[in-house]
């Protein structure tokens, strides 16, 4: 068989190239987590980057405002929420005294009692002498590698929010014009972009209106109520409330009803039942306030409308659980991406070219109804997309 020179280069190429993207996916993948935070606050920002563009601004100039005005503080409030949560749970765990049980435990599992405590002394002694120098360096080593890994990765966080908000719509025409010759690229498009902008970052942005809204509740009943019946740790409880609000409809009654309850048992425990009314009022303010209208209002509002709820329940519990912190954030959008392929990609790779415009969906033989995207006009193959920012 004659060797083909140009298909051989062609060939080689392709290889050059695979190669080239599998080191690109190695170095993302080392950074993945700030990858997936990088598309959360760009959906975050996009609306005001897009709200700002009335005003007749450059678009760099809007991305940068964009962060400025919305990244930044959301960062700023997201480690205030974090800081207020450690010191609640510092001071829980320092009034009910677990550290001390934890420790007694291991003494006791261990037989530490038993050592002589001069001996361990003298090799203390001996050993911190000898090695405070070297301590303290690896402790300046370490403080300045968490620094500088700190300050690298909020760097690339902000460079990629920036670029995907002035360079997204480019990308995303160029992708268009050059690989979609049929529409089904865009029309996967239209489905996944507004899917991910209302169920990613909706669900997060439902997670701290509960999380405000409950701590503002509680405070505010421990203000007219006597201290008996008080909420212990509002702002532990309240964010707890805010993280539960992702499990639809019981999640929230999973921090509020235990305490109720708890506060309803001391206050019989301690003779005082006509405190009780307090703890109604407490079940009644929570129910309302905390889980009913933030659950069903709220959430109906910014919530994407497509994926099904159960199938997003299961990724908000399975992504931290695989791949930590990030996971609540990456395992959603791998669910929304292969959610919409099963509806617009799937039938056009089963059924092809052949297959008419308005049956590119699953429903559209046979199934749940679905409102389906607008056709895209594909008798111009040769259009410029539109680019839209």
């Amino acid at each position: 068989m004659e060797y083909d020179r140009e298909v051989g280069r062609r060939l080689g190429l392709g290889l050059i190239v695979l190669g080239l993207v599998l080191l690109a996916a190695y170095v993302v993948r080392a950074f993945i987590a700030v990858v997936v935070f990088a598309v959360f606050l760009y959906y975050s920002v996009r609306p005001i980057h897009r709200y700002l563009r009335r005003f007749g601004l450059p678009r760099r100039l809007r991305a940068m405002l964009a962060i400025v005005l919305f990244g930044v503080p959301f960062l700023i409030l997201l480690a205030y929420t974090v800081a207020i949560v450690v010191i609640e749970t510092q001071q829980f765990v320092e009034a009910y005294d677990i550290q001390n049980q934890v420790l007694n435990s291991g003494l006791e599992r261990f037989d530490l009692a038993a050592l002589d405590l001069d001996t361990v002394q003298r090799t203390v002694t001996t050993a911190g002498t000898q090695g405070s120098i070297l301590a303290v360096f690896f402790s300046l080593s370490s403080a300045a590698s968490v620094v500088g890994s700190v300050l690298i990765q909020s760097l690339i966080l902000v460079v990629l929010t920036y670029y995907m908000l002035v360079d997204g719509p480019q990308l995303r025409a160029w992708v268009l014009e050059n690989l979609d010759d049929t529409g089904i690229i865009r029309r996967y498009f239209d489905e996944v972009d507004p899917e991910l902008s209302m169920t990613l970052f909706g669900n997060i942005v439902n997670v701290f209106v509960t999380a405000i809204v409950g701590v503002v509740v509680f405070f505010t009943y421990n203000v007219f109520v006597p201290e008996a019946v008080e909420v212990p740790f509002p702002s532990l409880l309240g964010a707890l409330a805010g993280i539960g609000s992702l499990i639809p409809v019981v999640g929230i009654k999973l921090v509020y009803l235990p305490v109720g309850i708890g506060l309803a048992a001391a206050v019989v425990a301690a003779g005082q039942t006509p405190l009780l009314i307090y703890v109604g009022i407490f079940f009644v303010v929570a129910g309302v306030f905390v889980d009913f209208i933030p659950d069903f209002f709220i959430r109906a509002l910014i919530s994407g409308e497509n994926t099904h709820t159960g199938m997003l329940l299961l990724s908000y519990i399975v992504g931290p659980a695989v791949f930590g912190f990030y996971g609540l954030f990456l395992v959603p959008v791998l669910l929304i991406l292969l959610t919409n392929a099963m509806y617009v990609l799937l039938p056009y790779v089963l059924w092809g070219e052949d297959t008419p415009a308005q049956q590119t969906r699953l429903e559209d033989f046979g199934g749940p109804e679905r409102d389906s995207p607008p056709v895209a006009d594909t008798s111009d193959t040769n259009a410029t997309p539109v680019v839209e920012d």
